[in-house]
Protein backbone atom coordinates (compact mmCIF):
# COMPACT_ATOMS: atom_id res chain seq x y z
CA UNK A 1 0.00 0.00 0.00
CA UNK A 2 1.44 3.42 -1.04
CA UNK A 3 1.89 6.05 1.79
CA UNK A 4 0.60 9.80 1.42
CA UNK A 5 2.38 12.19 3.79
CA UNK A 6 0.96 15.37 4.42
CA UNK A 7 2.58 18.11 6.25
CA UNK A 8 1.13 20.01 8.75
CA UNK A 9 3.09 22.98 10.19
CA UNK A 10 4.05 27.17 10.19
CA UNK A 11 6.20 28.40 7.54
CA UNK A 12 9.86 28.07 8.38
CA UNK A 13 8.87 25.03 11.34
CA UNK A 14 11.10 22.73 8.86
CA UNK A 15 8.45 20.97 6.62
CA UNK A 16 10.64 20.84 3.88
CA UNK A 17 13.49 20.18 5.25
CA UNK A 18 12.21 17.06 7.07
CA UNK A 19 10.86 16.20 3.73
CA UNK A 20 14.50 15.72 2.20
CA UNK A 21 15.85 14.19 4.84
CA UNK A 22 13.14 11.25 6.05
CA UNK A 23 10.96 11.36 2.75
CA UNK A 24 13.84 11.82 -0.33
CA UNK A 25 12.19 9.54 -2.44
CA UNK A 26 8.71 10.52 -2.22
CA UNK A 27 7.10 12.50 -5.11
CA UNK A 28 6.80 16.18 -3.55
CA UNK A 29 3.49 17.95 -4.14
CA UNK A 30 4.30 21.42 -3.34
CA UNK A 31 2.11 24.76 -3.78
CA UNK A 32 5.39 26.91 -4.19
CA UNK A 33 6.77 25.41 -6.43
CA UNK A 34 3.61 24.21 -8.27
CA UNK A 35 2.52 27.80 -8.35
CA UNK A 36 -1.37 27.43 -8.95
CA UNK A 37 -4.14 25.00 -7.43
CA UNK A 38 -5.16 23.05 -10.69
CA UNK A 39 -1.38 22.21 -10.99
CA UNK A 40 -0.62 20.93 -7.57
CA UNK A 41 -4.19 18.82 -8.21
CA UNK A 42 -2.80 17.15 -11.81
CA UNK A 43 0.53 16.36 -10.04
CA UNK A 44 -1.49 14.85 -7.25
CA UNK A 45 -3.50 13.04 -9.02
CA UNK A 46 -1.16 12.05 -11.67
CA UNK A 47 0.91 10.85 -8.37
CA UNK A 48 -2.03 8.98 -7.01
CA UNK A 49 -3.07 6.58 -10.46
CA UNK A 50 1.00 6.17 -10.61
CA UNK A 51 0.41 4.84 -7.34
CA UNK A 52 3.41 6.60 -5.84
CA UNK A 53 4.48 8.01 -2.76
CA UNK A 54 3.98 11.02 -1.64
CA UNK A 55 4.60 14.17 0.74
CA UNK A 56 2.45 16.96 0.41
CA UNK A 57 4.70 19.59 1.65
CA UNK A 58 2.29 22.75 2.39
CA UNK A 59 1.24 24.33 5.83
CA UNK A 60 -1.74 22.07 5.65
CA UNK A 61 -2.93 24.73 9.19
CA UNK A 62 -6.17 23.06 8.84
CA UNK A 63 -8.75 20.08 9.10
CA UNK A 64 -10.31 21.32 6.08
CA UNK A 65 -7.14 22.21 3.84
CA UNK A 66 -6.05 17.88 4.90
CA UNK A 67 -8.84 16.68 4.24
CA UNK A 68 -8.87 16.90 0.75
CA UNK A 69 -5.54 14.96 0.34
CA UNK A 70 -6.97 12.60 2.76
CA UNK A 71 -10.03 11.65 0.28
CA UNK A 72 -7.93 11.65 -2.31
CA UNK A 73 -5.98 9.36 -0.42
CA UNK A 74 -8.82 7.12 1.11
CA UNK A 75 -10.25 6.59 -2.98
CA UNK A 76 -6.83 5.57 -4.15
CA UNK A 77 -6.32 2.98 -1.30
CA UNK A 78 -3.31 5.17 0.45
CA UNK A 79 -1.71 4.48 3.69
CA UNK A 80 -2.52 8.19 5.06
CA UNK A 81 0.14 9.83 7.35
CA UNK A 82 0.20 12.94 9.15
CA UNK A 83 3.42 15.08 10.75
CA UNK A 84 2.76 17.84 12.43
CA UNK A 85 5.99 19.96 12.91
CA UNK A 86 5.98 21.62 16.43
CA UNK A 87 7.24 25.19 16.75
CA UNK A 88 7.34 27.98 18.32
CA UNK A 89 5.62 31.06 16.64
CA UNK A 90 9.38 32.85 17.15
CA UNK A 91 11.42 30.21 16.06
CA UNK A 92 9.51 30.52 12.46
CA UNK A 93 10.01 34.05 12.51
CA UNK A 94 13.92 33.76 13.50
CA UNK A 95 14.74 31.43 10.70
CA UNK A 96 12.56 32.97 7.75
CA UNK A 97 14.23 36.25 9.12
CA UNK A 98 17.63 33.83 8.57
CA UNK A 99 16.29 33.42 4.42
CA UNK A 100 17.13 35.48 1.88
CA UNK A 101 15.50 36.20 -1.43
CA UNK A 102 12.36 34.34 -2.43
CA UNK A 103 13.21 31.91 0.48
CA UNK A 104 11.74 34.61 2.86
CA UNK A 105 8.23 34.98 3.33
CA UNK A 106 6.37 38.23 4.92
CA UNK A 107 6.25 37.75 8.87
CA UNK A 108 2.68 38.21 8.51
CA UNK A 109 2.04 35.28 6.81
CA UNK A 110 3.77 32.93 9.47
CA UNK A 111 0.92 34.96 11.62
CA UNK A 112 -1.75 34.57 9.60
CA UNK A 113 -1.13 30.39 9.61
CA UNK A 114 -0.39 30.49 12.97
CA UNK A 115 -4.11 32.29 13.89
CA UNK A 116 -5.74 29.45 11.76
CA UNK A 117 -3.33 26.24 12.60
CA UNK A 118 -5.39 23.51 14.10
CA UNK A 119 -3.54 20.37 15.76
CA UNK A 120 -4.61 17.33 13.79
CA UNK A 121 -6.26 14.14 15.49
CA UNK A 122 -6.77 10.66 14.06
CA UNK A 123 -10.42 10.91 13.54
CA UNK A 124 -9.69 13.18 10.11
CA UNK A 125 -8.54 10.48 9.01
CA UNK A 126 -5.21 9.33 9.56
CA UNK A 127 -3.58 6.25 9.85
CA UNK A 128 -0.03 7.20 11.34
CA UNK A 129 0.01 10.72 12.89
CA UNK A 130 4.00 11.80 14.08
CA UNK A 131 4.41 14.96 16.02
CA UNK A 132 8.04 16.50 14.72
CA UNK A 133 10.17 18.94 16.55
CA UNK A 134 13.67 20.03 15.09
CA UNK A 135 16.18 19.27 17.85
CA UNK A 136 20.19 20.31 17.97
CA UNK A 137 20.53 16.49 16.59
CA UNK A 138 17.99 17.25 13.81
CA UNK A 139 14.66 16.19 14.09
CA UNK A 140 12.80 13.94 16.89
CA UNK A 141 9.38 12.02 15.51
CA UNK A 142 6.99 11.22 17.83
CA UNK A 143 4.70 8.83 17.26
CA UNK A 144 0.83 9.66 18.31
CA UNK A 145 -1.69 6.92 19.22
CA UNK A 146 -5.04 7.50 19.39
CA UNK A 147 -5.18 7.11 23.79
CA UNK A 148 -2.19 9.65 23.77
CA UNK A 149 1.67 10.19 22.52
CA UNK A 150 3.75 7.19 22.43
CA UNK A 151 7.97 8.12 22.03
CA UNK A 152 9.13 6.30 18.88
Amino acid sequence: MPDIVIMIGLQSSGKSTFCAAHYPEYTRINLDTLRTRKKEHDALWQALNKKENIIIDNTNPTKADRNKYIQAGREQKYKIIGCFMQSRLQDCRERNNARTGKEKIPEIAISCTANKLELPYYDEGFDELYYVKITDAGFTATLCRETGIVEE
